[in-house]
């Protein structure tokens, strides 16, 4: 029985140590999953770059355009009510200069939003570049403890593929370690049902050990 009862305990700590190579492994997939989430952004974002900036930078012509158009109505707007000959005259051109006047409120609202877009744009261009090396340095962080991988380019594309192959070599090493566990569980539940006189299947090696400690104490207490 004390024999026994010493496997299980060494399959115990053989579960665990699988349990925390396993655990390990997915941390590391989760930051491989994260380097390569950010690099598809930065690598999404120069892709639509160009057609992006072209796009804004039509619009702020446009924006600009509409703008000094409105401008110009309210100058002649505002002139008509010098001009005014009457009362009547000088209150229509009141109310045009009212009217106008809110035409150029929207039309430089426009601009402006327009020009922030513009410039985050161009900010965002700037600044991913620096975010590359600091990800290639995650990358390599992951890479010292996969063999076989090789550490990656700072480049959006090489990061991209790095995190493809070391999704797959994580993959098939912690599905490795699951099949030694189901072995070590599967062991740890044979001995414990045969030293239980019943079946103890779906525990773990530490659940079983305990059952079969406490039995044991209940047995001596008798």
């Amino acid at each position: 029985m004390a024999e026994a009862v010493d496997d299980l305990r060494a399959l115990e700590r053989r579960d665990a140590e699988l349990a925390a190579s396993a655990q390990r492994l997915r941390e590391l997939d989760a930051a491989v999953a994260a380097v390569r989430g950010r690099a598809e952004e930065i690598d999404a974002f120069f892709a639509a770059y160009p057609e992006t900036e072209n796009r804004l930078r039509e619009a702020m012509l446009g924006a600009e355009t509409e703008l000094a158009e409105r401008r110009l109505e309210l100058e002649e707007a505002k002139a008509a009510v010098v001009d005014a000959t009457n009362e009547d005259v000088r209150e229509a051109a009141e109310r045009l200069v009212r009217r106008v006047s809110d035409h150029v409120s929207v039309a430089e609202g426009r601009r402006a939003h327009t020009a922030d877009a513009l410039e985050e744009l161009e900010q965002q261009a700037a600044a991913l570049p620096d975010e590359l090396p600091q990800l290639a340095a995650r990358a390599e962080n992951v890479t010292r403890e996969l063999p076989g991988i090789t550490t990656p380019e700072g480049a959006p594309r090489a990061l991209i593929e790095w995190a493809g192959q070391a999704h797959a070599s994580l993959f098939v090493a912690t599905g490795q370690l699951d099949s030694q566990r189901e072995r070590v569980v599967r062991e740890a539940n044979e001995l414990a049902t045969m030293l239980l006189g019943e079946p103890t299947y779906g525990s773990t090696p530490a659940q079983v050990l305990a059952r079969v400690t406490s039995d044991e104490r209940r047995r001596q207490r008798r």
